[in-house]
């Protein structure tokens, strides 16, 4: 599945493949808008005993599946993805640590990708109805078409009218 990248404050945050949101880019997001500093960064955050509590709790939550999806946080260092990930709620989470005007913004975007996802979802499900429909309806088609082809239908039918037409001229000649 292909997760969304979202703007936040301008700013790109990234998405790892298993749906986990760019933490470092959310700092960059609110540092750019002048809501954050560099005290702030998502190592400082990972530091602090609630926040920390909160994670071991996802974890927790998270044991369940012993997929790597479900797991609530990753750090990376080095590589593409370098940096730490958190599943939203955790971004939700930090947000929420640095400002609450950044959790509301973070919290809005959020919900307006599911809702476009959900919208995306919609169409997506009446093009397949529409789909369907019109295979059936094409299938119906093709199966008189072949019924009518040669040696079916087409061939009765002229079969008939030959038989009518001699029938025709035996009765009234010169028709």
């Amino acid at each position: 599945m292909t997760y969304p990248t979202v703007s936040v404050n301008g700013v790109c945050v990234r998405v790892d493949n298993d749906g986990r949101y760019s933490l470092n880019d959310l700092h960059a997001a609110a540092v750019a808008n002048g809501e954050a500093t560099e005290s702030q960064r998502p190592s400082v955050f990972l530091r602090s005993a609630q926040v920390k509590r909160f994670i071991k709790a996802l974890q927790a939550k998270a044991l369940k599946s012993a997929s790597e999806q479900n797991q609530p946080l990753k750090v990376t260092k080095g590589g593409d993805e370098s940096g730490v990930w958190g599943v939203e709620i955790l971004a939700i989470r930090y947000a929420s640590w640095i400002k609450p005007e950044l959790e509301i913004e973070v919290y809005e975007v959020f919900r307006t990708v599911v809702r476009l996802g959900i919208s995306a979802m919609s169409r997506l499900n009446k093009i397949d109805h529409i789909i369907n429909t019109e295979t059936k309806a094409i299938s119906s088609c093709a199966s008189q078409m072949a019924k009518w082809g040669s040696g079916g239908r087409k061939q009765l039918l002229h079969t008939a009218r030959e038989r009518a037409a001699k029938e025709v001229q035996l009765y009234l000649p010169g028709v």
